[in-house]
């Protein structure tokens, strides 16, 4: 049975016999993908035949991974990664020819995933992700006026860490020039600095019942009618009445039942107890801190401060550190 010549529907090539029998219409393999996939496109990046890809591989050179460069032009993406895998080991060097690791700049020509790859090694990968999250502050331009400020505030009786804030320096940078020039002259306390003390240090750094309730004051709008006596120091709030009444009137020498709130601190700080006489009985209440403590004045600052009601209330929402755990949820 003779058979008759056939050409190969790309090329035009005839085919041979054996090509005829098995009915194939192209002459080879490469004719076939032409075809079917395009021509392969003359360009530096070699075997791409589908113009959108061969721009992603060039985003992806740029320094885009594939899924983005896939996306920006608008094909799927296992097009993209069977290109890399197919041809991008034998053309890294042309393709990735600058590639380098952006944290050490060490060469990343070799390495696998070169297209995706931004770090020579996991070391490299952690460091710059640290960096990125914990940027590295900038060396400070030496001012001699700005120094001076800082010695003069601590030799007025503030820390470094107040310091630092204050006049935005770095806590280290505050701490050098403490070191080096701190003990030149003897620390005192300084009315203008003591004014730039949180209130729970001013409170602290009170020596009297006077300055200690002009402390509060400044932080305390309005006034109030009831007065409330603040015992100094701390005591066993977990006994009777009686024994608080007691205190009142031998220690404090003033009358228990003449109306007056009288108010008590544990020995831990975690709870303020009131005393209060009111319609021929005590009014008696406890008061417990969820967290942290109570800011009370010490025993050194006298025995008793008389405070508004106000007062009293802005001073039970001070707290004086953070507790671990909350007592009521």
């Amino acid at each position: 049975m003779a058979t008759g010549t056939r050409q190969c529907l790309h090329c035009g090539k005839e085919l041979m016999k054996k090509q005829v029998w098995r009915n194939c219409q192209y002459c080879s393999m490469s004719c076939y993908h032409s075809a079917r996939f395009g021509e392969i496109i003359q360009d530096e990046i070699p075997y791409a035949r589908n113009p959108l890809c061969l721009e992603a591989i060039k985003l992806c050179q740029s320094g885009l991974n594939k899924r983005e460069a896939a996306r920006l032009v608008g094909i799927k993406q296992h097009i993209l990664i069977d290109w890399f895998y197919r041809y991008g080991a034998e053309n890294e060097a042309k393709i990735f020819s600058d590639r380098v690791c952006e944290h050490c700049g060490k060469s990343l020509l070799g390495m696998k995933n070169l297209s995706s790859r931004k770090y020579c090694s996991k070391s490299c990968s952690w460091k710059a992700t640290y960096l990125k999250n914990h940027p590295e502050m900038q060396r400070m331009r030496f001012d001699p006026e700005l120094r001076a400020k800082a010695l003069e505030m601590y030799w007025g009786g503030l820390e470094g860490a107040i310091i630092s804030r204050y006049l935005s320096v770095a806590d280290g940078t505050v701490r050098s020039w403490i070191h080096d020039f701190g003990h030149l002259q003897k620390r005192k306390r300084n009315p203008e600095a003591f004014a730039l003390l949180p209130i729970r240090d001013r409170l602290g750094l009170a020596e009297s019942p006077k300055e200690w309730r002009s402390v509060l004051g400044e932080f305390v709008s309005g006034s109030g009618s009831d007065s409330f006596i603040l015992v100094c120091g701390n005591y066993d709030v977990k006994g009777e009445i009686n024994y608080l009444a007691t205190i009142v009137s031998d220690i404090l020498g003033r009358n228990p039942c003449d109306g007056k709130t009288y108010a008590f601190c544990g020995s831990r700080g975690k709870q303020v107890v009131t005393v209060c006489w009111s319609n021929g009985t005590f009014c008696f209440t406890r008061l417990p801190k969820s967290q942290g403590s109570y800011i009370w004045p010490e025993a050194k600052v006298g025995q008793q401060i008389e405070l508004r009601k106000n007062e009293f209330e802005y001073l039970l929402s001070l707290r004086k550190k953070q507790g671990s755990k909350s007592y009521l949820s």
